[in-house]
């Protein structure tokens, strides 16, 4: 039986044009099981290339909402400092003075974490991109290859 791979090489051996044409065929019993398994990956590669397309939306989604987490968690963080900007000479001032310079700190961290979450995501996206592109062409490949297969009557 032949590999994927091998079924995906014949695939686009037959669109490149370095498989003979049918006249020229000695072995259409390796070809055929390989347009076979070219009908099997377009299959696959479709699913495939739908989850790889819903990843990269749900990516861009959380690109965002960590992008609003940053801002919003630093825009609060700003806030809650600011009012220990009033003199607050008493127990509670203080208090509440030292957990807001925390609470800063804390934010700070967040904002950061919540923006290398983000950047690492982006990087993930592009990698996606790529691999949806491989798998359009492989899907592409195979397509040709079974429609070039079936219009010679090789299989």
């Amino acid at each position: 039986m032949t590999e994927p791979s091998e079924a995906l090489a014949a695939a686009q051996n037959l669109v490149g044009g370095t498989v003979p044409l049918p006249h020229q065929i000695h072995s259409p019993e390796v070809l055929c099981p390989a347009v076979g398994q070219a009908v099997d990956l377009v299959a696959g590669d479709e699913q495939l290339l739908r989850m790889l397309e819903a990843a990269v939306v749900q990516l861009h989604q959380v690109v965002e909402e960590l992008r609003l987490v940053a801002s919003g968690t630093r825009g609060v963080a700003e806030s809650v400092h600011g009012l220990t900007a009033m003199d607050w000479r008493s127990p509670a001032g203080d208090a509440f003075v030292q957990r807001s310079q925390r609470l800063r700190g804390r934010a700070e961290d967040l904002a950061e974490l919540a923006e290398e979450t983000a950047a690492l995501a982006r990087v993930s996206i592009g990698e996606l991109q790529q691999q949806i592109a491989r798998v359009r062409q492989d899907l592409q490949a195979a397509q040709a290859a079974v429609a070039t297969a079936a219009s010679l009557g090789v299989c």
